[in-house]
């Protein structure tokens, strides 16, 4: 690779992170609302990168089954639990598991995690065969020691 096209591959790059980083910063002059919106593909297309990663598809369980395969991968990630109408989903404290975040893509801010989890776990619907709605619990974002998300089962 010549002189010439190293740097157009270096600029693409450093125009790809500028710009997603000036996305998520508009985010922070519009509602909440707004802002799940805008970042709703990219919390589908972030759940199934990371399903496909594994080879599962949540389609293919039950909820309780689902929770037990979850429980299993990468012990200690993660500790998800049934308690009646939703799922508690607590990730290990510490460390954000966001790639845009942990590859220096972004910075983690409350308005990254409040947009864009939710619509990540909008994936225990297949699991679930039926809606859920999410709300983050508490998170890095927020000065907690990790990240916490509750999954209500409509």
């Amino acid at each position: 690779m010549g002189v010439l096209e190293k740097w157009k591959v270096e600029a693409c790059e450093g125009l790809k992170r500028a710009w997603i980083r000036g996305v998520l910063a508009g985010l922070d002059e519009v509602d909440e609302e707004t802002a799940r919106k805008v970042l709703k593909k990219c919390g589908e297309a972030c759940a199934k990168s990371w399903l496909d990663s594994y080879g599962y598809d949540p389609t293919s369980y039950d909820l309780d089954s689902w929770i037990k395969l979850l429980n299993e991968l990468e012990p200690g990630a993660r500790n998800v639990k049934r308690e009646d109408d939703s799922v508690l989903y607590e990730l290990k404290p510490g460390k954000c598991s966001c790639p845009l975040v942990t590859e220096n893509v972004v910075e983690l801010t409350p308005k990254l995690c409040s947009a864009c989890a939710p619509n990540f776990f909008e994936y225990f619907k297949k699991a679930a065969k039926r809606p859920v709605r999410v709300e983050v619990v508490e998170s890095l974002a927020t000065d907690a020691d990790k990240c916490v998300f509750r999954i209500w089962l409509q």
